[in-house]
This record gives structure tokens, C-alpha cells and sequence, in this order.
């Protein structure tokens, strides 16, 4: 049965059929317009509570991207250093660091080395020699709150098992920055080949931590290669320890997670009366 419908001052003739089609595509579109809603406040509500160290990784590859596509200048630097203070305090964020004094302290260290990494950029000139050294010793101690945390988890499941990935990649970041604050500390060159770029160091220390050994780069100086003999080793126990653990007891419950407690408290009570 045709429906009449006026339009801009015309009559014009629907069928039942077409009206009832136009319905139910503007359904769909609200159907899938509530999804992608619910989907973002989902992810939203998850990067609030933390354990998001799918996004942390994600995070860490584009960085790593970031870092081979742009050349090397005050700006690159800024919005790498840029990209790695956020890595970082995600990592924090996402661990549920507890102490508020830790908390605070790095979000004023890796303000600060933005801050004058930006302002480095903007003048054209490096204002404090170093400045992308600062968060180095944040870098080195956050693979090990990651670590502390997913341990803790009460079943392993992907979360902890990206979380360790990230943890390894963490591990290779900051022994790239310690190899990067020795060049810059040390009169001679870390690498026999002489002075490289940032990302030279980034790919040097993936290259140990995963035994691949091209050969391209190598330690000129005997500190330089005590510490890359020790993120090799370092790299393979982690793999055959930590990640193989957790894979291999994916889905299993964690026995050395801490007790809930507020059970832990209600049974104290219990035994108290």
C-alpha cells in the first residue's frame, strides 16, 4: 500500500515496504552508533583502571617507528622524548603505582625533560646538555614495577603476558639509554664505528637482548662491553623464565598473588569471634 509523504512541496508516493526498509536502516545506524560508543567508554573506563598494557605495547611500536622515520633534529628529539614520557607514566598508570610521592616525582621528571626538550626545539639550541638523560633512571626502574605487578595477578591471562613483553621491551629501551648517557658521559665513543644516532642505539640494544648479533655495531670500550654481554644474558632468562612461565600457565590461577582483602579481614573477624 503506498504512503504519501510532502517533501520540500512536492507530493511524493512510498511504498510500505521502502518505509519500513528506511526504519530499519536507521536502527541499524543507531544500533552500531551505541556500540562504538559503548566500545570507546569501555576503553576508556579500562585506561582509567589500568592493566591496559595492550596499549602500552602499542604505544612503544609506534614510538620505535616514530623514531626511524623522522630525522634527527631538536624537534625529533622532542617528540620522541615526548612519546617516551608518555610510555612511561602509562606504564605507571597502568601498574597501579600506589605511592603518590613516586607518582608525582616522575611526572615532574618527565615534565621537566619535555619541558626543556620543547624549549631546546623552539630556540634552536640545546639549553642543558643532557636533558634527554633525565628520565633515563625512571626507564630502568619501570620494566621492574611491571614485572611486580603482573605478578601479582590473581589468574594469568593475556594482560599478563603482554605486560612481561612489555617489561622485555622496557628492558631494551633502558639499556639503550644507559649505552646513550655512557657516549654522552665518556670522552670516547661507546661503538667502535663512532658516533651514531639515537635510533642506532635503540636498534643495537634490540639486537643484543635477542641474541641476533649482526655485527654492524659493536661496544668500542671494556664498561660497554660488560653491559652488553650482560642485557644478552639477561634477555634469554627472561624469555625462558618469566614469558615461558606465564605462557605455559595461561589461564591458571596465580598462587603467589596476594589474598583479597577484604576476605583476608572478613576471616580474621571470623576467627577473632
Amino acid at each position: 500500500m503506498p504512503c504519501i509523504g510532502w517533501i520540500g512541496g512536492t507530493i511524493h508516493y512510498m511504498t510500505t515496504e521502502e518505509g519500513l526498509l528506511d526504519e530499519f536502516q536507521s536502527e541499524e545506524e543507531t544500533q552500531e552508533t551505541l556500540e562504538l560508543t559503548r566500545a570507546g567508554h569501555s576503553f576508556a573506563r579500562r585506561l582509567a583502571d589500568g592493566d591496559t598494557y595492550g596499549t602500552l605495547l602499542i604505544l612503544i611500536i609506534v614510538t620505535y617507528c616514530l623514531m626511524a622515520v623522522l630525522e634527527h633534529s631538536l624537534w625529533s628529539r622532542a617528540i620522541t622524548g615526548s612519546c617516551f614520557g608518555a610510555i612511561l607514566l602509562l606504564a605507571l598508570h597502568t601498574s597501579k603505582v600506589r605511592s603518590k610521592l613516586f607518582r608525582y616525582s616522575a611526572l615532574a621528571v618527565v615534565s621537566l625533560s619535555i619541558t626543556l626538550n620543547v624549549s631546546s626545539a623552539i630556540l634552536g639550541d640545546e639549553l642543558f646538555f643532557g636533558s634527554s638523560y633525565i628520565i633515563t633512571i625512571l626507564v630502568v626502574i619501570v620494566p621492574f614495577v611491571i614485572l611486580k605487578h603482573i605478578l601479582q595477578h590473581p589468574i594469568i591471562n593475556l594482560e599478563t603476558v603482554v605486560g612481561a613483553v612489555d617489561a622485555y621491551m622496557l628492558i631494551a629501551i633502558a639499556f639503550a639509554a644507559v649505552y646513550r648517557m655512557m657516549d654522552g658521559l665518556v670522552e670516547s665513543d661507546f661503538f667502535a664505528q663512532g658516533p651514531q644516532e639515537p635510533i642506532h642505539y635503540l636498534y643495537f640494544s634490540f639486537v643484543t637482548i635477542t641474541t641476533l648479533g649482526f655485527g654492524d655495531l659493536t661496544p668500542a670500550t671494556d664498561p660497554g662491553r660488560v653491559l652488553v654481554s650482560l642485557e644478552a644474558v639477561l634477555g634469554q632468562i627472561f624469555l625462558v623464565t618469566v614469558v615461558a612461565l606465564l605462557v605455559g600457565n595461561l589461564g591458571k590461577q596465580n598462587q603467589r598473588a596476594p589474598k583479597n582483602p577484604v576476605k583476608t579481614q572478613r576471616n580474621n573477624k571470623a576467627e577473632k569471634n
